[in-house]
């Protein structure tokens, strides 16, 4: 399905490129669906498009040798999901869908194309994985550095900063998202039974209120516990 400039307007990297770019882009690119728990590509994966989130969100994930994965990032509609330019085509990471998600995706080849006629574009995205790269370091100082309470604490902060809402007459920020303990185990890399029982201590200091799959941190305090 080809794509319409009104949905891919919201594309992080596409901002103020040219409309001859854009144009380019929407004749080249197609969109496709990708139902929830699907997967978009695996580890080592050779690729040969560029992919970009339109609606619906999706994850991240790093296996390891011993079939365990670990959750990287959450995407959300306007992020790139792979990089642009990529060594030898190879995806790092895999790909999953978290919810239902509509992705523009357009050739290596043609986009490299457009890349090398517009500055800005190539801009744009080298600043969008250098941003990356930031959160990658941050999520390596905090897995090497503080307890699993104190990782778990800094991990609902980003969490609620990027997904939540404010909960009326309360220092409670709800966080958007379904999510459950094995889940979050798998965003900071341990043991199911280790995030349970940090999720315990977290909710007995009141830094967060769990209602079913709901998860409500107060921030502030939360910050004050993973910054001590």
């Amino acid at each position: 399905m080809k794509a319409k400039i009104e949905e891919v307007c919201g594309v992080k990297v596409f901002d103020g490129i040219s409309s001859k770019s854009l144009n380019r882009i929407l004749a080249c690119g197609d969109i496709i669906d990708l139902k929830k728990n699907a997967c978009l590509y695996h580890d080592r994966q050779d690729l040969y498009y560029v992919y970009f989130l339109l609606e619906g969100k999706v994850t991240l994930v790093k296996p390891n040798e011993n079939g365990e994965s670990k959750v990287v990032f959450i995407l959300n509609p306007g992020d790139t999901i792979n990089q642009p330019v990529m060594r030898n085509n190879t995806s790092a990471v895999e790909c999953w869908g978290f919810e239902r998600s509509r992705i523009l995706r357009v050739g290596f080849d043609d986009f490299d194309e457009i890349m090398s006629k517009d500055y800005v574009l190539a801009r744009n995205c080298m600043a969008y994985m250098e941003n990356r790269i930031r959160r990658l370091y941050r999520q390596l100082k905090n897995s090497v550095t503080i307890n699993i309470e104190k990782r778990l604490a800094a991990k609902l902060v980003r969490l609620g900063l990027d997904y939540g809402s404010k909960i009326d007459g309360s220092c409670m920020t709800m966080i958007d998202l379904n999510l459950t303990v094995t889940y979050l185990a798998k965003m900071l890399g341990c043991q199911r039974e280790s995030v349970s029982r940090a999720m315990k201590s977290l909710t007995n200091r009141g830094i967060v209120e769990l209602d079913g799959r709901k998860i409500s941190v107060d921030i502030d305090k939360a910050r004050g516990f993973f910054k001590v």
